[in-house]
């Protein structure tokens, strides 16, 4: 059987939409920026908020700050767990409120031996090996982030002096269920990375009609074909992912 159950689903209109959630109008009084970033890592949101001038908001799942940035502010969602679901909620949330610009950051497994933890990966393309997806989109093996906004990602962060590897990530909701003959096969069509986002959040992006992007920092390894989880408490990760940060704030408030 194909996926989702009801073929044709992703083009049939929702029994409700974002705006009708509860809290909605708490979260557009709010004033959310039109420039997003979306982060799942508890210790980069710490170390995001001690350098920059913030202010909390209610009404979303997880938290939102509005960050005070060079050239003005943006708004900053995490706290909401991880994974395609979770992140697509907020999103959409997001969206609904006034969001028309996204980059989502985080970790992710490298697939190549020559990666080591604090590359930074900018995706050009998601595998859809996750659920969201599906719902959104008619079937595909890749989604694509927004062009525009991903070739400004990299060249904001090439001009503070950061290599940055482009290509594929592997998005799966299963991190338990990784497997060798998937690593090998994703590796070979040139996907770089693999994580849990960001193909729900590219096809939540193109369904919305906004802009997406993503930027990953190599945390851990599946490149030699076991799990090697040697940078996730990486300094180098963690610099990465804040120099990551810094760069797409000052994409998303340059407009």
């Amino acid at each position: 059987m194909a996926f989702p159950n009801l073929p044709g689903k992703h083009a049939l209109p929702a029994l409700f939409q974002p705006h009708e959630a509860p809290h909605h109008a708490l979260r557009k009084q709010a004033g959310l920026p039109a420039g997003v970033v979306i982060m799942y890592s508890a210790r980069l949101k710490r170390e995001v908020l001690e350098r920059h001038e913030s202010r909390r908001i209610e009404g979303f799942f997880g938290e939102c700050h509005l960050v005070k940035v060079e050239g003005g502010q943006v708004g900053l969602l995490s706290g909401f767990g991880i994974g395609g679901p979770a992140a697509a909620s907020v999103l959409e949330e997001a969206i609904a409120a006034g969001a028309r610009r996204v980059i989502s950051i985080g970790g992710a497994g490298g697939l190549r031996a020559s990666q080591v933890p604090g590359d930074l990966v900018v995706c050009d393309r998601a595998v859809r090996d996750e659920g969201v997806s599906h719902h959104y989109l008619a079937p595909a093996r890749y989604v694509r982030p927004d062009e525009e906004l991903t070739a400004r990602l990299i060249e904001a962060l090439k001009e503070r002096g950061r290599q940055v590897q482009v290509g594929g990530s592997w998005t799966t909701d299963a991190i338990y269920r990784e497997t060798r003959q998937e690593m090998l096969t994703y590796r070979d069509e040139g996907v770089l990375t693999v994580e849990m986002e960001a193909a729900s959040l590219a096809a939540v992006a193109q369904y919305r009609g906004v802009a997406f992007a993503t930027g990953l920092v190599v945390m851990d390894s599946l490149a030699e074909e076991s799990w090697e989880p040697k940078g996730l408490a990486d300094a180098a990760a963690f610099g990465a992912l804040n120099d990551l940060f810094d760069a797409a704030a000052a994409v998303l408030a340059g407009g």
